[in-house]
């Protein structure tokens, strides 16, 4: 998760946020919705029988730098950044997924010229299961 996204109450990091948990899909517990009003526990019921999410927390990395140069380490100026980045997708058959969030606050040509800068080749080894 972004590092101190909570502090400043900014809303791109507070959705990289909510993106990584909706692909999570943490189950409730039932135990605490007793008590609470009817539609409340209808949705913990709901999300406790939904589908399991994709990887856990530490599944995901956030504010990933995708170089053009240098290293994974050490990248160079101007490489792209991934808003997050999931490298335990190997169960839903995706060996490495690079997410983009976005507040609708870009255009639409700068969003597609993100897409073709990470569409670069790198090199990238699947770790077996």
């Amino acid at each position: 998760m972004p590092k101190g996204a909570g502090r400043s109450g900014d809303s791109h990091p507070m959705t990289v946020n909510e993106t990584v948990i909706a692909l999570i899909r943490p189950k409730p517990n039932l135990d605490l919705a007793a008590g609470e009003p009817a539609e409340a526990v209808a949705a913990a019921q709901a999300a406790a029988r939904a589908p399991d999410g994709i990887g856990t927390l530490a599944s995901y990395a956030t504010e990933v730098a995708l170089p053009v140069k240098g290293t994974w380490k050490y990248p160079t100026t101007g490489s792209a950044r991934a808003d997050v980045v999931l490298t335990a997708a190997l169960e839903a058959g995706v060996p490495l997924l690079f997410i983009e969030v976005d507040n609708c606050t870009e255009e639409a040509v700068l969003i597609a010229a993100k897409f073709a800068r990470r569409r670069r080749p790198r090199p990238h080894r699947p770790q077996p299961p």
